[in-house]
């Protein structure tokens, strides 16, 4: 993820390698998530987000993956590992 000021610091996958959510540090002392799925589309073939920007803002990076667990279908059935 390039957006100024936003650093990923974990980044979890989808099993079949086509959706991934970051965990992103905003450089603030917050905290938030981007959704991305990887486009086929021969003139793309590349990561997409599915917002313009995270849209969270948390106080820890647990609840931002707390709060994407809720709200991304996908990663509920992921099962938590450790970074």
């Amino acid at each position: 993820m390039s957006d100024a000021g936003l650093r990923t610091i974990r980044t979890i996958s989808h099993a079949d390698g086509k959706r991934r959510v970051h965990i992103v540090d905003r450089g603030d002392g917050t905290y938030g998530y981007e959704e991305e799925h990887f486009s086929d589309d021969p003139f793309e073939m590349c990561w997409v987000p599915r917002r313009q920007f995270p849209l969270t803002i948390c106080d820890s990076s647990q609840r931002a993956e707390r709060e994407a667990r809720a709200a991304v279908a996908w990663l509920r059935d992921e099962p938590e590992r450790q970074p």
